[in-house]
């Protein structure tokens, strides 16, 4: 007795069939995108999922994932054996991850310190080719006209927005390989899987992107660039006591509003 397929799997059967027959480039177009139609849910499956855990935009997503799945019609390739379906995935859930790589800022800075780091860094670079000593941090604010205090925050939006920063070990930390996310003590101890992993930095960013901006300081400048406690203090406003308190004070928030999210995954 042979099993019958799903309505759906004999439709886009049919589909293929038809589009891998077709030569005429506008009915080709046509069969194309009604093999995209029919699987728009597998690209909204995926971007539902994404938006829940980047709080992304799911329409944003979504459009991303339809430009997979357009690549995914494409190129498959129906004598390989393989279900569009299964094949398709792939394509959707790369597109929308790249999407969230080149799109989506995790930390929402400045725009006036983005161009404040911008013209320091143009400043610096032409001192360099016409073979001149860059500046002092306090001779470079003074071309730029802002405090000390301004341009270190510069500086630390600027390293914020790597998204690298978050899995590169953390300065005296390199033997160990320890990175912010492994400093936020997992709730269970385990040893996470390399997609776990992905999904934890995810959660991690929209938490962060959260934060008022001398949490965001606070916590980037002490996990980040090693700060001292009484030099973060003397930025803030605050005794190098005060700051240590309230840094594990958010570090334990973060921990606490991550648990519900990575025991659901």
């Amino acid at each position: 007795m042979s099993l019958s397929h799903p309505p759906a799997h004999r439709h886009n059967a049919a589909l293929l069939q038809a589009y891998a027959a077709e030569q005429n480039p506008a009915r080709r177009l046509a069969l194309r995108n009604a093999l995209v139609s029919a699987n728009l849910p597998l690209v909204r499956r995926v971007a539902w999922l994404e938006s829940q855990r980047s709080a992304n935009s799911f329409d944003d997503l979504e459009q991303a994932g339809r430009l997979g799945l357009i690549k995914a019609v494409e190129r498959f390739d129906p004598r390989r054996g393989t279900a569009l379906s299964s094949a398709a995935m792939p394509y959707i859930t790369g597109a929308i991850r790249q999407y969230l790589r080149d799109q989506c800022q995790p930390i929402h800075g400045s725009r006036g310190l983005r161009e404040l780091h911008q013209r320091g860094q143009e400043l610096q670079q032409q001192r360099q080719h016409q073979g001149q000593a860059p500046l002092s941090p306090e001779a470079l604010c003074q071309q730029l006209g802002c405090s000390l205090e301004r341009w270190q925050e510069a500086l630390a939006l600027q390293s914020a927005l790597h998204m690298g920063s978050l899995d590169q070990p953390c300065q005296g930390t390199e033997a160990s390989g320890d990175s912010l996310v492994d400093l936020i003590a997992a709730p269970s101890g385990d040893a996470y899987t390399a997609v776990i992993a992905s999904d934890l930095r995810r959660l991690l960013w929209s938490v962060l992107r959260q934060l008022q901006a001398p949490q965001r300081r606070l916590l980037l400048g002490r996990v980040i660039q090693q700060r001292s406690w009484r030099d973060l203090g003397n930025q803030l406003g605050w005794s190098a006591k005060v700051t240590q308190r309230r840094c594990e004070e958010l570090m334990a928030q973060l921990q606490q509003q991550l648990e519900p999210a990575l025991l659901s995954t």
